[in-house]
């Protein structure tokens, strides 16, 4: 009976030595296992960033290949296209406006301008803008200008706004959305351009 305790035991013991190794050889292929997918992460990562490297460079040349080689005819229909792309973008903000809100603009074309207009009588024409709203505008953005007559003009398009002629009619200071156009153009034309196309234009 002892000799089959013993046997017992020894198999027990023989079991958990195993289990034990068994336990140290799985953590050790864990741990390699582990270092084996680290080691593919960072050379995957690194080939990647070795790619995108490589691509952008290429593309970059491409791009200054391409834009030395083109044609003088397609730099000139992109710079159309740009231009009108732009030009149709001003054109829906300012038919968007409410007219008291490009009153406001107009009067800060006013405050700009040289003091020309001061002591001077003037007549105002509107388009767009309420006539009543047009003389308030012009009178306190124009210090010393005198009002003689409102005249309402054609509503909309690229002539809403306000025009001051000088009763002698030697000067004129138009503020309407032709002229807010071509300032923003002038100004910033790169800007609107990238805003509306993209950094690539």
């Amino acid at each position: 009976m002892e000799v089959v305790k013993t046997g017992e035991a020894l198999e027990k013991q023989v079991l958990e030595d195993a289990r034990t190794k068994a336990s140290r050889v799985l953590a050790e292929a864990d741990r390699e296992c582990e270092a084996l997918r680290e080691e593919w992460r960072r050379r995957t990562e690194a080939d990647i960033r070795r790619v995108e490297a490589d691509r952008d460079s290429k593309i970059g040349a491409v791009r200054q290949e391409l834009g030395a080689s083109l044609p003088l005819d397609f730099m000139r229909a992109r710079l159309s296209h740009i231009q009108e792309s732009v030009g149709r973008a001003l054109e829906e903000f300012f038919a968007g406006l409410a007219p008291e809100d490009l009153g406001r603009i107009v009067g800060g074309m006013m405050q700009r301008m040289p003091p020309v207009f001061k002591d001077t009588t003037v007549v105002v024409h509107a388009s767009g803008i309420r006539p009543q709203d047009a003389k308030r505008i012009v009178e306190e953005n124009v210090p010393g200008i005198q009002v003689e007559a409102v005249k309402d003009a054609a509503d909309g398009g690229p002539d809403a706004g306000i025009v001051l002629e000088t009763t002698d009619r030697h000067i004129r200071f138009r503020g309407t959305v032709r002229e807010l156009s071509a300032q923003l153009l002038e100004q910033y034309r790169e800007e609107m351009a990238t805003a509306l196309l993209g950094r690539d234009v």
